[in-house]
């Protein structure tokens, strides 16, 4: 019993940026940042925040991504934009970028963010 006593003390919390709503994978993707934003909007509308903490995310440095992923990779992240794609060929192939995973404007930003919040969360 103590374990799911001393468990209904922590809080819950989360990592969210306001700029996060803002990217748009593409039509038909089903990826939708915007939902991130709504979902947000709707913890604040219903009051559920006073039982929460919100933290904003520091966007994760490129020293933080290479700790995970190659120099290639994270070079190519911030460089990819769907105006250079056609130069970009040989590195899209190689790191499965695509359909499934679009260029878009803003992606490195993106996956500061999304990085940064989720290695906050973790530390």
């Amino acid at each position: 019993m103590s374990g799911v006593q001393e468990h209904s003390k922590r809080r819950v919390c989360y990592y969210y940026d306001s700029s996060i709503g803002n990217y748009y994978y593409g039509q038909g993707h089903v990826m939708k940042p915007n939902r991130i934003k709504m979902a947000h909007h709707l913890i604040l509308n219903y009051g559920l925040y006073r039982h929460m903490e919100i933290y904003r995310p520091f966007p994760a440095q490129y020293e933080d991504l290479i700790k995970f992923h190659t120099e290639d990779y994270i070079t190519f992240l911030k460089q990819a934009v769907p105006d250079n794609l056609k130069t970009l060929n040989k590195q899209m192939v190689k790191f499965y970028v695509g359909e499934d995973c679009p260029v878009f404007d803003g992606l490195y930003e993106f996956c500061q963010l999304s990085s940064g919040g989720s290695l906050a969360a973790a530390t």
